[in-house]
């Protein structure tokens, strides 16, 4: 509740925020679609906030998704893979989707 009344408290020119909610049945994909959907495209690859906003995420409960066979958790490997290398991949044409 503290980190929602903050966010909201922020500039609306300058910051958008997000706010994902993690439960047992979270997986990546749907997590794929939710980190997309306040995106737009900036070129054929690169993908980012509207205008020249900043972007804010904020994931609840991130460790409750399930554990899967491998020992993971594909929707936190998801995340991982944005923070380490900056994209993830376009589920339906096999390409890399660069998020700023």
């Amino acid at each position: 509740m503290l980190m929602r009344e903050k966010l909201a408290q922020m500039d609306r020119d300058a910051f958008v925020s997000s706010t994902i909610n993690f439960n047992y049945f979270s997986e990546s994909k749907s997590l794929q679609v939710m980190l997309e959907q306040p995106l737009e495209k900036k070129t054929p690859r690169l993908f980012g906030p509207p205008g020249t906003k900043r972007l804010i995420y904020f994931i609840d409960d991130m460790n409750m998704s399930r554990v899967d066979e491998y020992g993971t958790q594909s929707p936190v490997t998801i995340l991982r893979q944005h923070m380490d290398y900056k994209h993830w991949y376009d589920r339906v044409k096999m390409t890399v989707k660069e998020v700023s």
